[in-house]
């Protein structure tokens, strides 16, 4: 029998340059920004962090891990 590990996630969240909150897209893809901190969505994946920082190309972007 063969048993599989659970995945254990590192999850983060990601602040912008003002240390704004990314929240999701909206509107086409449109970056969402909150100053609160129960905002922030919780991402999984640092591929995610990367295409963020494409989308926002011009602007410091900060990984915070959650864990």
């Amino acid at each position: 029998m063969i048993t599989k590990e659970k995945e254990t996630r590192k999850w983060f969240i990601v602040m912008n340059s003002k240390l704004e909150y990314f929240c999701g897209l909206a509107y086409g893809g449109e970056t969402i920004w909150h100053s609160d901190y129960n905002e922030a969505k919780p991402l999984d994946n640092e591929r995610k962090f990367h295409t963020l920082q494409y989308i926002c190309y011009g602007e410091e972007l900060i990984m915070d891990y959650i864990n």
